[in-house]
């Protein structure tokens, strides 16, 4: 695995961030995605989510509304 140290002011811009964070450089070329782990209360509401009825999406329904983000 590579490393990468950040100054302190991008790492809080990360840590404050939701969802996932896209990296570019200074030209505006992406360098890659940040994608921070669930929260324990994330966690808990999608434990308590399972086997509830209501409306279902598949894989590919959820991967095209988030890339329409």
């Amino acid at each position: 695995m590579t490393r990468i140290v950040v100054q302190a002011d991008i790492a809080d811009q990360i840590r404050r961030a939701h969802g996932q964070i896209e990296l570019i450089d200074d030209q505006g070329n992406r360098i890659g995605l940040v994608r921070r782990p669930p929260s324990e209360d994330e966690i808990q509401f999608a434990k308590s989510r399972v086997g509830s009825k209501g409306p279902t999406s598949t894989i590919d329904e959820v991967i095209a509304r988030i890339e329409a983000l």
